[in-house]
Order: C-alpha cells, then sequence, then structure tokens
C-alpha cells in the first residue's frame, strides 16, 4: 500500500487549526479574536478525505458493501459516544450550554443517523452534537464513493464519481435549495472530496512535480487560507480550491517528505479524528474550570490566557480520547469479515 506520511502530517495539522479557530470564536471570547484563524482547517480534511479514498481504494477488488461498512466503524462508534454525552448533558445538565439545547426526539434520532436535519436549538443544519455537520458530508461522500466501486474499469470510477458529486453542487448553485437534506447534499463544499479524489486519480504527476513547484503550492495556499474569509455558500471558492493546492503540494513534496519522517506530526495525523471530535468538550470543560478559578472573561488578557489554555486542553483531550476510546473502539470494529486492512493505516 503507498504511504503518504505528508498527508497524515496535515491531517494533524488541519485538526489543530480548527482546535485553535474554536478557542478564538466561543461567544464570550470572540470579541476579543477580530480575525481568528483555522476555520478552513475542515476543508483540508475534506479534500484528504477524497484523495485517501481513491488510493486505498484504487489497486485492490473492493466491495461496496464491506467499503460502507469500514466507514461506518471507523467513523460512527466515535462519533456516537460524544453524541450520547451531549444529548444526556443538555437533559441532566442543561446550565452547561449557552443555548438552550431543547432536544426533541426526532432531532436526536437524526443526529445519531448523520441525517441532515434543521438545529431546533440554533437555527442552521447541525446535528445534536454539532461539530458533527463535517460527518454528515463525510458519509453522503461515502455513500457515493461506494457506488462507484462497482465498476472496476478506473476511468469509469472517477467519471461516475465526477459527473454524480459535480452534477449535485451545479443543481445546489442552480436552483439553491433550502431544505435541510437537499440543501446539504447540493452543497458546493461538496466539490473539496471531488477535488481530492482529483488529485488520486492524477497523483503520478504531482510525484514527478519539483520541490519548487511544491513548496510554492503550499505557501501559496496558506497565504490565501489565512488571509481570506469564506461562509458555508461561497466556501469551496475561498477555502476549498487552497485546500486542493495544499494537499497538492503536500503530496508532490512525498519523496521528500519520506527522507525523515517525523514521529511527533505523525501522531497527531494519528490521532486527528480525535483530537477533532473530543475538543468541543474539553473546552467547554476548560471554561467552566476557567470561570471559576479567574472569574468571568471580561478582558483581552484573560481572553488570551483563556486561549492557550483552551488548545492546550483541546489537544490533551484528544490524546486521552485516542488512548481510552478511539483505539478501543477501532479494535472492536475492526472486524476480519469486513476490514482487510487497518482502518486508521497512514495512506
Amino acid at each position: 500500500m503507498e504511504k503518504y506520511y505528508g498527508i497524515q502530517y496535515l491531517r494533524g495539522i488541519a485538526a489543530l487549526l480548527v482546535i485553535v479557530y474554536h478557542s478564538m470564536v466561543m461567544s464570550v471570547v470572540a470579541p476579543y479574536f477580530n480575525s481568528p484563524i483555522g476555520k478552513f482547517g475542515v476543508d483540508i480534511f475534506f479534500v484528504i478525505s477524497g484523495f485517501v479514498m481513491w488510493v486505498t481504494t484504487e489497486s485492490k477488488a473492493n466491495n461496496t458493501l464491506s467499503f460502507w461498512m469500514s466507514r461506518i466503524l471507523r467513523v460512527v462508534p466515535l462519533y456516537w459516544v460524544f453524541t450520547l454525552s451531549i444529548v444526556c448533558a443538555a437533559i441532566l445538565v442543561p446550565s452547561l450550554f449557552f443555548n438552550s439545547r431543547g432536544l426533541d426526539f426526532l432531532f436526536v434520532i437524526k443526529s445519531f443517523l448523520l441525517i441532515p436535519t434543521l438545529n431546533p436549538d440554533i437555527g442552521d443544519i447541525t446535528p445534536a452534537y454539532t461539530i458533527g455537520w463535517t460527518l454528515v458530508y463525510e458519509m453522503f461522500f461515502y455513500f457515493i464513493f461506494g457506488f462507484s466501486l462497482f465498476l472496476m474499469n478506473l476511468r469509469k470510477r472517477f467519471a461516475f464519481i465526477f459527473v454524480l458529486v459535480g452534477g449535485l453542487a451545479c443543481c445546489g448553485m442552480i436552483f439553491n435549495f433550502k431544505g435541510p437534506i437537499l440543501s446539504t447534499y447540493t452543497n458546493s463544499i461538496m466539490l473539496e472530496f471531488l477535488a481530492g479524489v482529483g488529485l488520486g486519480y492524477f497523483r503520478t504527476y504531482l510525484l514527478k512535480a519539483s520541490v519548487k513547484v511544491g513548496v510554492g503550492l503550499v505557501i501559496l495556499s496558506f497565504t490565501v487560507l489565512l488571509t481570506c474569509d469564506a461562509d458555508q455558500s461561497s466556501r469551496f471558492w475561498i477555502y476549498g480550491i487552497p485546500s486542493l493546492m495544499l494537499v497538492a503540494g503536500v503530496v508532490s513534496l512525498e519523496k521528500y517528505i519520506q527522507l525523515h519522517i517525523s514521529k511527533l506530526p505523525l501522531f497527531f495525523g494519528e490521532i486527528s479524528y480525535s483530537l477533532y471530535l473530543s475538543h468541543p468538550i474539553s473546552q467547554r470543560v476548560w471554561y467552566v474550570v476557567f470561570v471559576l478559578a479567574f472569574g468571568q472573561i471580561l478582558n483581552k488578557n484573560l481572553a488570551l490566557y483563556y486561549f492557550v489554555g483552551s488548545v492546550f486542553v483541546g489537544v490533551l483531550g484528544g490524546v486521552v480520547c485516542y488512548y481510552v476510546l478511539e483505539k478501543q473502539l477501532l479494535r472492536l470494529g475492526r472486524l476480519k469479515v469486513f476490514l482487510k486492512r487497518p482502518v486508521n493505516a497512514v495512506v
């Protein structure tokens, strides 16, 4: 199996960026951070996901049902743990939340099943554990990608994904659907997965690129990502395209990255899913502790202290989550009848 250590590094960086972003935008500290950074970490994840799915399935005889089951076992159990935790907390200790967290049964069920639905508490299309909104897109992409595995010819497989995902995104741009399901599944952000698939399909050309091209792509993409801001409707164009450039640059530098493999960034890549899913709860605990110790955040200095602690706690919580929860769930989910390789392997 091909190994792309740079992609694994980038996974960790993307997770850390999201942690940094959420440490800046919580309502009580947001006024002190005029230009929060890191929101685009999600877009990097989406491009990586498309790339990884293509590379890991390209050279093997794949069974659609096996693929779907492997993705479900990889993504859903840990998400369910946190969703159940947030639902229980909303019922038992509602004072922990800034919003009311009024939960109705159907909304909770749809949240567990990752079905796009209007969050009655917040008013946007997010599940009960709001950070799971990205997994709604991930699972829909896996659903489409699984069907493509019926096609053994790689050109036809790529064309199928390109036409279906691209067609849905075009429909969304033309008709501007408003309902939760149609507006989600036709959102242009789906093009980020398609971009990753395209990088996987054409990666042999990237691997021949010079180091100057790779470094140039990485520098240019990060410059754009750090200086631009996007909303959900413009996300692909402002964050997705630079994320495509970033992943392309990292892939093109793989031959140089493999000359010296660093364990720490590799570790952060390995635990990136735990970092992503656990950090909102870790940061909420940190906020409660911080207020008890220092009082309400009413000035810039306290906001900075909170921010530093929030990032640290977010990372620490991810490490604990990985060893205590994710690794154990992966062991339980690594059923030989469905999985032919470790579900968290370096691509």
